[in-house]
């Protein structure tokens, strides 16, 4: 394949995806995105005509050495004369920037350029637009669901670390309206409620001692676990403030050491203070002195359980989720249940979705796609899917977790406490019309063929997969559903690396939304301006026929990424650092390229367990001063001579 050239801080193709370290923070985007208009600010501006307004006009503020770097590459491209031709601009995007011919033939309608209308095409054309999400218009929205990758959370309700604090619906507000398309409640029984000691479906009248003595284990112990740990932080609260000493840490999401972090890239850029402000009111609003939170009566919870996180209520999250659902995108949703209630709040809970989400949740097949056909994603626009388990035959089958979120053999979990067990009832079952949670057994089992199924299986279950059943694994994924979810030791909310399963050919990798790190930085790389859904590239969809396995797909050609680092502006100084020192900063570029590594194709042992080691890594050689020019020497980075990537995977960090 031909080289791919980008010259920074102007970025290439969007299938090769980076963030410059310029900031002095970390980010993942495309390399497009790269630009960011902060970069820019400086009192020098330059004068750019606005094509959406006659007469109009638009100011770029470029800093003195970035204006020479760009003059500079201008006079180049003229080869000595005044204006550039439009044959040698044509030439820049296609060879260098790695344009594709039919946009540029598009937008070049003049026969020459001065510096400001080549600024203009580059930047505002090939540059700062593409800084908008992609339009629903532009997206390929004919495939079968299970043929895209769908941005995904775990445990949706937690505001930081798995074990405790408070479970709140602003995490599932936020998740959505930063185009989060399948996000995660676990539903418990209301043990705030009246007694139970009913003769109606689901009650506890009959059942014999010793298994009555079973299931309230399993259904109170975590209510029991959040009312000593609210009882606790009030006492410590009213203690505080009776001796007047400073609040210095909580498990609150505003100061924990878990902090929803703000990412540099905007992630969560005013979530945290509203959360901290929903907090706020919440303390507020609670009587001193009790930890009992308030919620419906006979209505089922949403919390962690065996954990001290304290519940909110089923209803809530339901009405917050309608609330936002729709606003950043109509592409679906898909709400992922893990059911812990017994057969009489699962009632409420069909009862409560069908009041909360009425005209938007998914009831029956489609019109045009009948049950054992999976529509189309353009046929659920608007709509919201149930992710539950089906009511099974049997008594016997019956009584399995609904989740393989739950303990399980395959999980690296403590084995002392037994799993959950409930039956689903019929009604919640029915919801499941085209993603219903299946067990995953093996994949010669009858229920891997069922279309609507989904595996729901640990990142390191995954990983075992890859290494035993490597083909039967991405086969499967071609035409099925499948989700990975973090493994249990991730108790401080980390995450795992998604593109080693998105290359596996997993649709949804369920992430930890608490945390900014690495892994959400790919993730939000994944899915910048794609809202929500990613259509799989060739190869990994279940109409591509030409290909079996990933190994057979894969472009032959060997990969290619030159990046060219040009000069930057406004580089936050070190903490310490006065304003007046900043001649003595020597900034550089480090560059990281992510790509399916050999080894893990063929599923070598213990890849995947942790973020993986970079074996391309790259950097600039030293700018002077928080303006730096990086001159012509030690100012590129070449990766080349990669084998087999599939450039849509692929990231640079």
């Amino acid at each position: 394949m031909p080289k791919s050239r980008a010259k920074a801080p102007v970025g290439s193709s969007p299938n090769r995806r980076l963030t410059f370290n310029v900031h002095g923070t970390e980010a993942i985007s495309s390399l497009k995105r790269a630009l960011n208009l902060q970069l820019f600010l400086a009192p020098t501006v330059i004068h750019l005509q606005d094509g959406g307004i006659p007469g109009g006009r638009k100011d770029l503020y470029l800093s003195a050495a970035i204006q020479r770097t760009l003059r500079g590459l201008f006079r180049q491209l003229c080869a000595g004369e005044p204006t550039l031709h439009r044959n040698r601009f044509q030439s820049f995007l296609e060879i260098e920037q790695g344009e594709k011919p039919d946009k540029i033939s598009t937008i070049l309608t003049k026969d020459t350029y001065k510096f400001e209308q080549f600024l203009e095409v580059w930047w505002m054309k090939f540059g700062l637009g593409i800084e908008r999400p992609i339009s629903i218009d532009d997206k390929d929205l004919t495939k079968p669901i299970s043929n895209y990758f769908i941005d995904s959370s775990h445990n949706t309700y937690l505001p930081s670390h798995q074990w405790g604090g408070k479970a709140t619906v602003e995490t599932y507000k936020r998740a959505l309206l930063q185009g989060c398309r399948c996000v995660e409640i676990d539903v418990w029984d209301n043990d705030t409620g009246p007694s139970r000691d009913k003769s109606s479906t689901g009650s506890t009248r009959g059942i014999p001692r010793s298994d009555r003595s079973q299931k309230f284990n399993t259904n109170t112990l975590h209510t029991a676990a959040a009312h000593i740990k609210g009882a606790v932080d009030d006492k410590i609260e009213q203690t505080r403030q009776f001796l007047g000493v400073e609040k210095v840490h909580s498990y609150s999401p505003r100061c924990s050491k878990f902090d929803v972090r703000s990412p540099p890239s905007g992630l969560a850029d005013t979530d945290t203070d509203a959360n901290a402000a929903t907090d706020e009111k919440a303390n507020a609003e609670r009587p001193s002195g009790r930890s009992k939170a308030v919620l419906p009566r006979d209505e089922p919870i949403v919390m962690h359980g065996f954990t001290f996180n304290q519940p909110i209520g089923f209803r809530q999250v339901c009405k917050a989720i309608r609330e936002v659902a729709f606003e950043a995108t109509h592409l679906p949703i898909i709400v992922s249940l893990e059911v812990h209630a017994l057969l009489e709040q699962q009632e409420s809970m069909v009862k409560i979705m069908k009041e909360e989400w009425a005209g938007l949740l998914v009831e029956k097949p489609h019109e045009t796609c009948p049950n054992g056909q999976m529509p189309r994603l353009d046929e659920l626009l608007d709509k919201i899917l149930v992710k539950v388990k089906r009511a099974s035959l049997s008594p016997e089958c019956s009584m399995v977790a609904e989740d393989d979120a739950t303990l399980g053999p395959d999980d690296d979990r403590s084995t002392k406490r037994p799993p959950p067990k409930v039956p689903i009832c019929e009604n919640l079952s029915n919801l499941g019309v085209y993603t219903h949670s299946e067990h995953f057994t093996n994949f010669e089992s009858s229920s891997a063929r069922v279309p609507s199924h989904i595996f729901s299986i640990s990142e390191n279950k995954i990983l075992d997969l890859w290494e035993s059943k490597r083909d039967e694994l991405f086969t499967h994924n071609r035409h099925y559903f499948m989700r990975a979810y973090p493994k249990v030791m991730r108790i401080d909310s980390s995450n795992p690396d998604p593109s080693q399963f998105w290359r596996k050919g997993v649709q949804m990798v369920a992430m930890n939304w608490q945390k900014w790190d690495e892994g959400m930085m790919l993730n939000k790389a994944m899915f910048s301006g794609e809202q929500g859904w990613v259509l799989k590239p060739a190869g990994y969809r279940s109409n591509d026929e030409e290909s079996r396995v990933q190994t057979n797909h894969l472009s032959p050609d060997k990969f290619d990424l030159i990046i060219t680092v040009m000069s930057g502006q406004h580089i936050p100084l070190p903490e310490g650092m006065p304003a007046h020192k900043s001649h003595s900063l020597r900034p550089l570029i480090k560059c990281e390229l992510l790509v399916e590594k050999p080894e893990e194709r063929s599923g070598s042992p213990g890849e995947g367990t942790r973020l993986r080691p970079i074996e391309w890594k790259k950097q600039t050689g030293s700018g002077r001063t928080d303006h730096p020019e990086f001159g012509t020497e030690n100012r590129t980075l070449c990766f080349k001579g990669i084998p087999k990537v599939e450039e849509s995977l692929s990231f640079v960090r």
